[in-house]
């Protein structure tokens, strides 16, 4: 084909060109110039369009590199964040491990507590228990000492009328002027603990004087060493029970005057006096004519005197 023919033919033609603003316009070319112009002109555009292309695509690369750091960045500090969160859950494992130790143990206390409340309450109640019992002894004690106040007084009074007849005694013994060239005989025994028995006679445990060695504890009986009037006196308390308790003073066998204790209140007294005419060697004791509920205490309230005239 002739170059002429080429060329009618690209002038005759309408093309379109590509604006610098990337739009397309369609313009007819008419000579060789101007499609060299629009060659240049076309190839310019075309270059500065791949420019900017170009710098588009580097600042994307740019902004791809930001973001490549800002992400790498942001890994980090999501790892770190992570390793946190880990170690914040370790932690959480270990405290709720702890808590289920924790509330193991609180169980076994509150089991341990309730187990040691129920043994104070049992506690409580026997002591109270006690409480009432020492209280109603105690009870039963005030009425005892009550009672045995009633029996001192008593025997205080009966003491009295002994020392009285004792006096009286001592201003017989003043006037009997072979007094002094006799031998002096005289005893007083009493019961301090729960005396032993020969048969019926009661063995006082306690001497409290035995001038002339006549009283013998072995046989609870007064055997006199001369001859001679004596006087004898036997003084007795019953115990708390409410039973007669009746004492006798015999000579050798014979009862002479007695004493009773009767049953209308405990801790009844009950005394007599005698006086004697006996040979040496004759005995005289105190026997149970019934009854042997005798009152003891580490002082004696029944006793049991003699003395030579």
């Amino acid at each position: 084909m002739s170059p002429r023919f080429v060329l009618g033919f690209l002038v005759a033609i309408t093309t379109f060109i590509l604006k610098a603003d990337g739009d397309l316009v369609k313009t007819p070319l008419k000579s060789k110039a101007d499609i060299f112009r629009l060659l240049l002109n076309q190839e310019t555009l075309i270059r500065s369009a791949l420019e900017k292309k170009v710098h588009h695509l580097v600042n994307d690369v740019v902004d791809i590199k930001e973001k490549l750091v800002n992400n790498k960045k942001e890994i980090l500090y999501l790892k770190h964040k992570n390793q946190k969160f880990k170690a914040v859950n370790s932690k959480l494992h270990d405290a709720k491990t702890e808590i289920a130790a924790l509330k193991n143990k609180n169980d076994k206390l509150q089991a341990e507590t309730r187990k040691q409340l129920k043994h104070a309450k049992e506690e409580y109640v026997a002591l109270n228990n006690k409480i009432i019992g020492l209280k109603a002894n105690l009870q039963y004690q005030a009425n005892v000492t009550k009672m045995l106040s009633a029996a001192i007084g008593e025997s205080k009074n009966i003491q009295i009328k002994l020392s009285s007849a004792v006096s009286s005694f001592r201003e017989i013994f003043r006037n009997n002027v072979s007094l002094q060239r006799r031998k002096l005989v005289g005893f007083t025994v009493g019961a301090t603990n729960k005396i032993s028995w020969n048969g019926s006679i009661l063995r006082f445990n306690q001497v409290v004087t035995n001038s002339g060695h006549g009283y013998s504890t072995t046989t609870g009986k007064f055997t006199a060493p001369i001859g001679g009037s004596y006087v004898f006196f036997v003084a007795t308390i019953s115990d708390g029970k409410k039973s007669t308790l009746e004492l006798a003073i015999v000579h050798n066998g014979v009862k002479k005057v007695m004493t009773e204790s009767n049953t209308a209140a405990p801790y009844q007294t009950g005394s007599n006096l005698v006086v004697l005419k006996l040979d040496k060697g004759d005995c005289v004791w105190v026997e149970s004519f019934h009854g042997q509920n005798i009152f003891y205490w580490r002082v004696p309230f029944t006793t049991f005197s003699g003395f030579l005239l």
